[in-house]
């Protein structure tokens, strides 16, 4: 992609203002059953699967899933890739539009805000990935703005007794409940295939990966530990979205007393920087696999695809089964298992041939970090 690089602080941005998605559909309930009262922990938890996962995606992107498993396997590997892109893509697009709807009051039709969805995504993909990075730190402060107001509003009705204490036999809930953790914030691990693209070396991204990872797992544990004092393990358990619900119950008195169509309009920006950030990354899995000239083509039939997928595949009540249990699982195995396995493999390979152990990419690669 000719783009310019753009900085470590956006790349991170883009990633978790995407995240806040996802999370907010499925923390806590996703957590619960393996975590009980303990589950607002899980968050934090999940730290060294994020990190590890961020890590290895960003040391196979701009062609180094090739570079260790050769020319066709690995061409094959990124297929998968695309495709699991594709659909988060249109699932994305479903579930924003749902969202929209139902806050609309159901004013217009699901077809009208899915369109408009697809629409203002992909006009936003065809541009420059810089320039997007620079709307993705926007859309991340009025996020963190959004649900901070909502969870500071929450905070007087937190009742201690549902999240506290957690004694020794909680803690292997807690470490149980890491894995589906990981799995609802895997959606923003396709950041990770854009990772060469910014102005650091390997070195410094991960350090400033691993900042801004720590950092968002602490917020996201305080919030879900709001979150479940308040609505309890229970109910937070058997709702679809725990943190939209917590929305409709807060208000100040005399100023505004609901607040979660503001809250639905604004988690826009959360949907349209992940559903961005899928179609940058399958625009440059495409150059790696087809070449440069692919890259903006399969992004404009990624989007269009989307949208059949949306009304199509994930119509009806399959888009809540999709979000709630194939894309976590999913997403572990394609953003932990299988990069692990490809720079098992590369190591392997390096050792066997006598040569420097690495993971993906080759010495030129490396210098050209650094530079």
């Amino acid at each position: 992609m000719k783009n310019e690089p753009i900085s470590r602080t956006q790349l991170a941005a883009l990633i978790w203002a995407g995240t806040l998605a996802p999370a907010a559909e499925l923390l806590p309930a996703v957590t619960l059953p393996e975590s009980g009262k303990g589950a607002w922990l899980a968050p934090a938890a999940a730290i060294p699967l994020v990190l590890l996962a961020g890590w290895l995606l960003g040391r196979l992107s701009d062609g180094g899933i090739q570079a260790a498993l050769g020319p066709f396997a690995g061409r094959c590997v990124q297929i998968v890739y695309i495709v699991w892109a594709e659909l988060l893509f249109g699932l994305r697009l479903r579930l924003c539009a749902q969202r929209l709807f139902g806050a609309g009051e159901r004013d217009g039709t699901l077809f009208f805000f899915l369109l408009a969805t697809a629409a203002m995504t992909l006009w936003m993909a065809l541009g420059r990935l810089e320039a997007f990075a620079r709307v993705g730190q926007l859309f991340l402060a009025a996020l963190l703005l959004t649900g901070g107001v909502v969870l500071l509003l929450s905070l007087s009705q937190v009742r201690l007794e549902r999240v506290l204490p957690l004694w020794g036999d909680d803690l292997l809930p807690v470490l149980r409940g890491a894995l589906p953790a990981a799995g609802a914030l895997s959606w923003g691990l396709f950041g990770g295939f854009l990772a060469r693209q910014t102005r650091a070396a390997e070195k410094e991204r991960v350090r400033h990966w691993t900042a801004w990872v720590v950092g968002g797992c602490f917020l996201l544990t305080v919030s879900q530990f709001i979150l479940i004092g308040n609505l309890g393990p229970v109910l937070a358990g058997r709702l679809n979205s725990p943190f939209f619900t917590l929305a409709k119950s807060v208000g100040v008195e005399g100023a505004f007393q609901r607040i979660e169509s503001i809250v639905a309009v604004v988690w826009t920006c959360a949907d349209l920087s992940l559903a961005v950030l899928l179609l940058f990354a399958l625009r440059a899995l495409s150059e790696e696999t087809a070449g440069r000239a692919f890259g903006k083509p399969a992004q404009i039939a990624g989007g269009f695809v989307g949208v059949v997928l949306a009304l199509t595949l994930f119509s009806g009540g399959r888009a809540q089964v999709w979000n709630e249990r194939i894309v976590p699982m999913t997403g572990l195995v394609l953003g932990l298992a299988v990069p692990a396995g490809i720079c098992t493999l590369a190591v392997l390979r390096g050792k066997s041939r006598g040569k420097g152990i690495s993971c993906g990419g080759n010495a030129q690669d490396t210098k050209d970090m650094v530079e």
